[in-house]
């Protein structure tokens, strides 16, 4: 049997950035993109509305295994979302890897009903009332994910727009978008699938319709995927399963080992020389929930040993990528931050599909809400990610000084270590990480210099080899 990732732990995790007032925050790592706050020079870490498949999440786990207190949790969750709006009509936190900079954007509007329409399908039979009329009031309030599928648009996000209204029908048992949403979907197959990649049972998708330099990165395709599925079921028409089957096939078939000898997900197919050729990494790790959540639809519907196999492959390597704190490693080939900061949005996005695939036992709930009063660290090639209790850190090796980034997950807002320096930057007291481990790493190994390992629960994925 193939090793499989501890969920509740999982869980434990992202619960533990959730606030009193129902916002998930989170250092925002893309680790497809390779931005961050940090990066955007935003310093933001608040919610994300990346972060709201955890919603999703939940609620598949309470219709397996009913539990009061997380039953409260997540409609606090549901009512912080649901209420979170810009004036303009967007959602607020939409900004993701940008943080509180970016105010508008369709994906991440579109994500968030999706995730509010699925725990209202989901829940419908223990969710208060109340909070189902809030979604729908949700739905109609956020006018920026408004409006019919474009050419002009990006693919995996004019088709998460009709995700959400599908899984809005079924939620509320609703037709009001019923005759439209077939024109929709037919004519983003029309432009923007593409077949052969890698034989001629695949098929891709152009992210823009106007730029055939390369597809959509392999994470993106749950958003295509899920959808397609959905209005087969809907509608009947077989000509959308068959075509989210060879999108699934795409992934499988461009998949590869990497040198821990775990499946992963390529990156994305480009053009060279007039040669279309596949690229690997850098690639991330966590976050390959959608479309592995895509895969599993398909099979709901039709057997594929190919496909199957797949899933078991990529649930072993989050198992082999998963921390003891329960964050998997966010990516690899970044040399830097992006592969070891963990970004609750996207692991949002693996706890739904992750769920959505295991029983929940009865230990579950108990893991979950269980307090973790070990230090973790993921310690990589450039830097090193440490968390304790509500403190983190992306922390430098000794003798460094690139960028000692201070945070608190209670905190909205994070920062670079200022203490040596006299000035108004620095962070106020309640920052500093007590008993930060400190590691040095030379041309040989990697040490710990400060610390008690009996206190510690390290991984690396560090070139060097780590040695007490």
């Amino acid at each position: 049997m193939s090793p499989a990732p501890d969920v509740a732990m999982l869980g434990n995790w992202i619960h533990s950035w959730v606030q009193p007032d129902g916002a998930i925050h989170g250092f925002h790592n893309h680790s497809v993109w390779g931005g961050n706050p940090y990066r955007w020079n935003d310093w933001t870490c608040g919610h994300s509305t990346w972060a709201s498949p955890f919603l999703a999440g939940l609620t598949l786990a309470l219709r397996q295994r009913m539990n009061a207190d997380a039953l409260a949790l997540l409609e606090r969750l549901i009512d912080f979302q649901s209420r979170s709006f810009q004036p303009d009509g967007n959602y607020k936190h939409i900004g993701f890897q940008a943080g509180e900079t970016l105010k508008f954007g369709l994906i991440h509007n579109a994500i968030a009903n999706v995730s509010l329409a699925s725990a209202a399908w989901h829940g419908r039979d223990f969710l208060r009332p109340g909070l189902l009329d809030q979604i729908q009031r949700a739905f109609d309030q956020n006018t920026a994910w408004h409006g019919r599928a474009s050419a002009g648009g990006t693919c995996n996000q004019e088709y998460a727009r009709i995700w959400g209204k599908l899984l809005y029908q079924r939620a509320f048992e609703s037709r009001r978008w019923y005759d439209e949403l077939p024109a929709d979907l037919d004519l983003l197959i029309e432009h923007f699938h593409v077949g052969g990649f890698p034989d001629s049972e695949c098929e891709a998708t152009w992210r823009s319709a106007g730029d055939r330099r390369a597809v959509e990165p392999a994470e993106y395709y749950g958003l295509m995927i899920l959808p397609l599925v959905m209005a087969f079921e809907t509608y009947g028409e077989r000509r959308y399963l068959d075509h989210a089957k060879r999108l699934c096939r795409h992934v499988v078939r461009s998949a590869w080992m990497d040198r821990n000898n775990a499946t992963r997900f390529h990156r994305l197919w480009y053009q060279r020389d007039g040669a279309w050729r596949l690229m690997r990494e850098p690639m991330l790790i966590a976050g390959m929930g959608d479309t592995l959540e895509g895969i599993s639809a398909c099979l709901r519907h039709e057997r594929d040993d190919e496909m199957a196999g797949f899933l078991a492959q990529c649930e072993a390597t989050y198992a082999r990528y998963q921390t003891p704190r329960g964050y998997f490693v966010s990516a690899t080939g970044w040399q830097s931050e992006v592969d070891i900061a963990p970004s609750t949005a996207w692991h949002a996005h693996d706890f739904r599909y992750l769920v959505g695939r295991r029983a929940v036992d009865d230990a579950f709930w108990a893991t979950f809400f269980a307090p973790y009063e070990r230090a973790s660290v993921l310690l990589g090639d450039q830097c090193y990610w440490a968390e304790r209790g509500a403190h983190w850190s992306i922390a430098d090796y000794f003798w460094q000084d690139v960028f000692q980034l201070l945070g608190r997950k209670d905190e909205s807002a994070f920062g670079r270590d200022m203490a040596w320096i006299p000035t108004e930057r620095a962070l106020p007291e309640r920052f500093k990480f007590p008993d930060l481990p400190r590691f040095l790493k030379d041309d040989e190994a990697i040490y710990l210099i400060e610390g008690d390992w009996a206190d510690l629960d390290v991984t690396s994925i560090a070139s060097a080899p780590l040695t007490h």
